[in-house]
């Protein structure tokens, strides 16, 4: 722990530091001077009001349900503890009794933060004060619920939100407080944020941040608090500091995103529940609370959302009959359904419209008519952590959404992280597939290099594993064991690193990488050609295995749309015995049809693989139950209670019949539908340097040998 927390204190001095500013926001600390000295300041300012209460007017749906919120508060702000959530132990530490890691303020009935805003929004709006003064009571039961955190030692919240909402609060109500109410509420704040630095005196369970992710937790909150309090004459100089502290960090974090973004819209991690989650909420944050304390618009500055609508198109499928979208499952999910609800993507391309809509009007078409995939019930925007967002979004039409012009796009590529999509279409019944290679930066990504996933009308290729509390969380889900990609075996190989649940306790183990990657950031993207008849990739992943196995690991991947995948893997290793492996994961038992020939069934879909490569290939299926995710010497079971739907029950392994330090591995996919009863024929023919795979109307030739070379034609 201590030396977890001293990681986090360097990045904390490199911060405030000013490490990054490319756009020279922080230039010669000019900025801070332009701080409004009045209140409220933090999302709203004086000037702002007859504009929210427009909004207010123009949106009663959502005003409604903010009055309704804070009209069932009770007024009194009663402190009550839900007993049957949690236990204390004999020192008074609180100890859930829910698993996964739950949050302080759900283990009160009213914890205050959310609350308090609510009610100082409504007094906001109305100006009534019955809403003031229950903003008043339910700030200082927030205080109460700090001190319950403290106390019992857990930590308040993921994201820092209930702090956030409640310095809202105090700002809106503070020319309505004494001196003395400002310091009963702003006071015990300040010296909780503090205490949950990194250096601070607390040291139970937190989320720190950084640039580097989404950047919410203890870091980030610094610049909040700095907002809120710098100039009141009431902690001027560590307010001052931390408000330099904060801002730094996110000036560092867009100039982060906006670097590894590319332009491809990808903010800070290819893992669908990250970066369509709360990912974008701090761009969100910043933006607005800067327009409002300092007076000026700075999104303009980074343009790493102007292309989210096509990552978001890009990294999910249609929506299904509830109107959730459907995921690759790719990085650190839950693999319980790949499906996400839409309510929080609406907001986030909300926010883009209001931030860039005016300045880029192609790019508010292009995001208004792709809100169509959302069903009109879905439209709402997402308060469950902000209650403040519909009021700010005063420049967004929802009355637009579903109009516009369509994105012109069948395939989204995102280079520093190594992620390839496609598709035959966006409807149901299309073809979508995805391809990793070439990643260079790692945020809650696997050891996936070369993996990909096939999708048509279900899960055919898939992800294997899950997120989990179960030590199958960092044993098998991340390792590549549990991804379609190549295992080169070596005994006693190390495991490969990755962050365990917070429920991990070691039992004494030595356990080994099962033939996996040690390395998500040395591979090589090698090529990268679309047209409207297929797609061709390729991927250099030598160095993502350890150098004592690994000579050469390339995968050359062809989309021959609509429904037809090539694959081409160069594999050699150091030795001969060390054990070479293509590997195929599916939900269901693949079935042999005939020889060389397996197919693989799930819901309306099927999958059709053929190895044509190594001749008199060995074939061994790994799966069953008690045996589902096998690896490192034994099975890592998931959690008894939940049905995780896409967690991949059977996997193919496929090998040279005899040891051989370069094995040449040549599949053709196919997806269907169940009523197709046997694949596309495809042939494997010998030409000079070349292996040829003739399949319908193509040639393809694949180098075996030397520099990395691909042809097609059509016969």
């Amino acid at each position: 722990m201590k030396n977890w927390c001293c990681l986090f204190l360097l990045l904390t001095l490199v911060v405030s530091a000013g490490a990054s500013d490319r756009t020279g926001l922080l230039k010669n600390g000019v900025w801070k001077q332009k701080l409004r000295q009045d209140h409220p300041r933090l999302f709203f300012h004086k000037d702002m009001i007859p504009a929210i209460r427009a909004t207010a007017a123009n949106r009663p749906a959502e005003f409604a349900a903010l009055k309704a919120a804070a009209d069932a508060l009770p007024a009194d702000a009663p402190y009550v503890e839900k007993k049957d959530t949690f236990t204390r132990d004999a020192n008074g530490v609180i100890k859930p009794t829910a698993a996964g890691g739950i949050e302080g303020y759900r283990l009160l009935q009213y914890a205050g933060g959310r609350e308090s805003a609510q009610a100082a929004l409504m007094y906001l709006i109305t100006g009534e004060k019955v809403y003031k003064e229950k903003a008043h009571a339910y700030l200082r039961l927030f205080v109460k619920a700090l001190d319950f955190s403290a106390r019992g030692q857990w930590w308040m919240d993921l994201m820092g939100q209930t702090r956030i909402n409640a310095m809202l609060a105090y700002d809106i109500l503070y020319n309505d407080l004494s001196d003395q109410e400002r310091r009963e509420i702003i006071l015990p704040i300040l010296d909780y944020i503090r205490k949950t630095q990194p250096d601070g005196a607390y040291q139970f369970r937190r989320t720190i941040g950084s640039h580097k992710d989404g950047n919410y937790g203890e870091l980030a909150l610094q610049y909040f608090l700095g907002v809120t309090l710098c100039g009141d004459g009431i902690a001027d100089q560590e307010a001052d500091q931390m408000l330099q502290n904060g801002a730094a960090l996110f000036v560092r974090m867009l100039d982060h995103r906006d670097r590894i973004s590319a332009g491809s819209g990808l903010l800070a991690s290819a893992t669908f529940d990250y970066s369509f989650g709360a990912y974008p909420l701090a761009t969100h944050l910043f933006f607005l609370s800067w327009k409002s304390a300092f007076g000026e618009d700075i999104s303009d500055r980074w343009k790493q959302m102007l292309s989210y609508h096509r990552f978001a198109q890009g990294m999910m499928f249609h929506p299904d009959d509830q109107g959730r979208v459907l995921t690759y499952g790719i990085g650190d999910l839950w693999h319980v359904s790949n499906r996400k609800d839409v309510v929080p993507l609406y907001t986030h391309l909300a926010w883009n419209i209001h931030f860039y809509g005016e300045k880029y009007p192609e790019t508010a078409a292009e995001i208004y008519h792709f809100l169509k995939i959302i069903p009109p019930e879905k439209r709402q925007i997402d308060i469950r952590n902000y209650p403040m967002f519909p009021f700010l979004l005063t420049e967004f039409d929802p009355a637009l959404a579903g109009k516009g012009t369509a994105m012109k796009q069948d395939h989204f590529y995102a280079p520093r992280f190594g992620v390839l999509t496609m598709w035959s279409g966006r409807e149901k019944g299309d073809t979508y597939a995805s391809f990793r290679f070439g990643a260079n930066e790692e945020n809650h990504q696997h050891y996936d290099e070369l993996s990909f996933v096939i999708f048509k009308h279900d899960f055919l290729a898939l992800d294997a594993g899950s997120r989990t509390e179960m030590d199958h969380h960092h044993n098998f889900a991340p390792q590549s064991v549990a991804h379609n990609t190549i295992l080169i075996h070596q005994p006693q190989e190390p495991m490969p690193f990755f962050w365990k649940s917070w429920s991990h306790k070691p039992d004494g183990k030595v356990y080994y990488n099962h033939g996996g990657q040690n390395n998500k950031k040395s591979a090589a993207a090698l090529a990268l050609k679309n047209t409207p008849e297929y797609l061709y990739a390729a991927g250099d992943a030598t160095r993502s295995y350890d150098a004592g196995k690994s000579r050469e690991v390339i995968r050359q991947f062809v989309y021959l749309r609509p429904d037809i995948f090539v694959i081409y893997d160069r594999v050699a290793s150091v030795r001969a015995d060390q054990k070479k492996e293509f590997l195929l994961h599916t939900q269901n038992k693949p079935q042999s049809i005939a020889p060389g020939i397996w197919q693989a069934d799930l819901g309306k879909g099927r999958l059709f693989c053929q190895t044509l490569l190594p001749v008199n290939a060995r074939v061994t299926l790994v799966g069953g139950k008690g045996n589902e995710f096998y690896a490192s010497g034994r099975n890592w079971p998931l959690e008894p209670n939940v049905q995780f739907r896409y967690a991949g029950n059977w996997r193919m392994e496929v090998s040279s019949p005899e040891n051989l330090a370069e094995s040449r591995f040549c599949h053709v996919l196919q997806a269907s539908d169940t009523g197709v009863s046997a694949p596309l024929k495809a042939e494997l023919l010998r030409e000079g340097e070349e292996d040829v795979v003739c399949i319908g109307d193509w040639k393809l030739y694949f180098r075996r040998t030397g520099k990395v070379g691909f042809r097609i034609e059509k016969i």
